[in-house]
C-alpha cells in the first residue's frame, strides 16, 4: 500500500509491505513516482489513465508493474482519493495477481 500526489505521482507514503514486495527501501520509494515502478509495456500514458477514471473510483484494475531487480508483475490495483498531508492524493492497495490468482500477495 501506498499514498501518490494526485497531480506530481510522487510517492508520499508506503507500507513495509510494499518495499519488501518490490525490493525497493523506504528512502528508495519515496523518492519515486508511480510512474517509475510502471512497466514500460503500458501503451497508454499514466497521465491519461488516471484522468479517465472517476475521482472516488475504488473500482480494482490491473496494472504491470516493475520491482527494483527488473521483473515485471501482474498487480491489481485499488485507489481511492484521500486529503494527505494537506494535498489530494490517492491511496493505493496493490495486490500480485501475477501466476496464481488463488493466493494474492498484498501490497
Amino acid at each position: 500500500m501506498w499514498v501518490f500526489d494526485n497531480t506530481t505521482f510522487a510517492c508520499s507514503a508506503v507500507n513495509d509491505a510494499a518495499i519488501h514486495e518490490y525490493g525497493y527501501s523506504r528512502k528508495e520509494f519515496l523518492s519515486m513516482t508511480i510512474r517509475d515502478i510502471r512497466s514500460g509495456e503500458s501503451t497508454v500514458p499514466l497521465s491519461e489513465e488516471m484522468s479517465h477514471q472517476e475521482v472516488h473510483d475504488s473500482a480494482k484494475r490491473l496494472w504491470k508493474h516493475k520491482k527494483k531487480d527488473g521483473s515485471v508483475i501482474d498487480v491489481e490495483i485499488t485507489r481511492s482519493e484521500v486529503l494527505f498531508d494537506g494535498c489530494i492524493a490517492d491511496i493505493v492497495t496493490a495486490v500480485d495477481v501475477t501466476g496464481d490468482l488463488l493466493a494474492p500477495k498484498s501490497a
